[in-house]
């Protein structure tokens, strides 16, 4: 009996110590990928805009200096950061010599484009644009032109 009850033990363990490795190994393929961002340009009722991978509008905020990212914490949770493992592509309609990175705190690498750090907008559907030209976290947040400028269109929170 006391056999089985060790046998049974060490199987939870085990099985506790899989999870835990494979907790980790996801959480940290969500954190930054592993693999090239692939920006493109498609049309939006605001013009020829930028795009992410995931099919998402990407931003810029006013409030970054230079390719310097100043949105972390509650910011970077409503607006996370586009993140990449290596350097970013261009598809169709992005100008290649406008991409490149720059580092953030933790150490992962966030797109940039025209020199400026890219975010998603959270609650943004695929395809929908939520949030041009919001003033939130201390500053103003634009969709970007395939020429690498934020667009100043006035949009509205919808």
């Amino acid at each position: 009996m006391n056999n089985l009850r060790w046998t049974m033990c060490v199987r939870l363990v085990e099985a506790g110590a899989v999870v835990a490795v494979a907790a980790a190994l996801v959480g940290s393929a969500l954190a930054a990928p592993r693999a090239a961002t692939r920006l493109s340009v498609r049309s939006s009722h605001f013009g020829m805009t930028v795009f992410g991978p995931n099919g998402k509008v990407v931003y810029a905020f006013g409030a970054d200096r230079g390719s310097t990212s100043h949105c972390y914490g509650v910011c970077a949770k409503a607006w996370p950061p586009v993140l990449t493992g290596a350097a970013p592509l261009a598809g169709a309609g992005v100008e290649a010599k406008l991409l490149g990175t720059t580092k953030r705190s933790d150490g992962t690498l966030q797109v940039t484009y025209g020199g400026h750090p890219l975010y998603y907008y959270s609650a943004d559907p695929v395809g929908k644009i939520m949030c041009q030209h919001a003033n939130m976290h201390g500053g103003l947040w634009l969709i970007v032109k395939p020429n690498g400028q934020p667009n100043m269109a006035k949009g509205k929170m919808m």
